[in-house]
């Protein structure tokens, strides 16, 4: 079972205990990714907020605000920081639901009464998404880079949480062998 998907049980549990006889315990799990918030808050943000943790949103859209901000300014984009914050919610919420509303997501109208496709969606030119770039006319370059940020960063939590884990429960079986 992949970290993420322990960390996803983990934040659920009522089994909190700590037990040294143990070495993937859900304590152990949330300690690591606590860690790894210390280096990536932003993946970890992004990781609550894809378990359905809503005070999650808040920090991401901090942090990718400050984060858009500062690359507006590398590519030399006109962009204030409540722009910017506006920015990183609207990244943040076409990342969560990125389906485009006319289709519902299948990049072709629904024939009404039936169950069959029709003509292709022209909002999505049929590809079943809301364009970023319509979204954002004037700020599109960040808008991608910012998307592009979140998805580096989101496949970078497990990973981190890994590296975390593993010299923890290092120290933790080196105390409990001494400890015999």
């Amino acid at each position: 079972m992949k970290v993420i998907e322990r960390y996803a049980a983990a934040v659920r549990s009522s089994n909190l205990e700590i037990n040294e006889r143990t070495t993937r315990s859900d304590s152990d799990v949330l300690g690591a990714m606590g860690l790894a918030a210390r280096q990536f808050p932003l993946a970890v943000a992004l990781q609550r907020l894809f378990l359905g943790d809503s005070t999650a949103a808040r920090e991401l859209v901090e942090i990718l605000a400050d984060d858009a901000w500062r690359q507006a300014r590398a590519m030399r984009v006109k962009l204030n920081r409540v722009q910017a914050y506006d920015l990183a919610q609207g990244c943040v919420a076409w990342h969560r639901n990125p389906t485009c509303d006319h289709c519902g997501g299948h990049g072709a109208t629904v024939i009404p009464g039936s169950k069959t496709l029709g003509v292709r969606c022209k909002p999505c030119k049929g590809t079943g998404r809301t364009s970023l770039a319509k979204m954002f006319k004037e700020h599109s370059e960040v808008a991608d880079w910012l998307v592009a940020h979140m998805e580096r960063h989101q496949a970078m939590a497990g990973p981190e949480a890994m590296k975390q884990i593993t010299g923890y429960l290092e120290l933790k079986n080196w105390c409990a062998e001494a400890a015999k």
